[in-house]
């Protein structure tokens, strides 16, 4: 009788190994798993805020003229795109695609294309600035939607046209 009693002690210490054990590992993939969760968030966030500087051109505004509703495509400046062409060269230096010309959705290099110029954010600061003032006072507006790579799911082509 009494081998039996310290052999169900013993079953019983067993069981609740196997169960405090059961439980650090359910508590292990539940933390590692909402880490991994946050972490991608926190990826796709940024990655949607970058491109947020190059989708706010695209689209349409709704105006009102003598009482009636009205889209109008989003008007773009010369100092916004120049901007967004700043913005684009500071990446592709970032990401040393500098000696790259067109877009690629392998890779995070960003286009941007003002009229039959297809690589303005090559262009250097002294010719930006002779855009800046010879382009003053047009508009333009982003013809087509802002291209996204389906690989790094970034804007990698924008194409902006003189408003006519």
């Amino acid at each position: 009788m009494e081998n039996a009693s310290k052999a169900l002690l013993m079953a019983a210490g067993v069981l609740v190994g196997l169960l405090v054990i059961s439980i650090g590992v359910i508590l292990f993939t539940t933390f590692s798993n909402l880490g991994k969760s946050t972490a991608e968030q926190m990826e796709m966030d940024k990655t949607a805020e970058w491109n947020q500087n190059y989708l706010k051109y695209y689209g349409t505004n709704i105006v009102t003229k003598d009482g009636k509703p009205i889209q109008s495509p989003i008007l773009v400046t010369a100092h916004d795109i120049v901007s967004v062409a700043n913005h684009a060269k500071q990446n592709n230096i970032n990401y040393e695609l500098e000696g790259q010309s067109s877009y690629n959705p392998n890779t995070y290099y960003v286009q941007v294309q003002v009229g039959k110029e297809a690589n303005f954010e090559k262009k250097t600061d002294t010719q930006m600035n002779e855009f800046l003032k010879s382009n003053n006072l047009k508009s333009y507006i982003c013809i087509e939607e802002p291209k996204v790579s389906s690989v790094t799911k970034r804007v990698m082509y924008i194409h902006f046209e003189e408003q006519k």
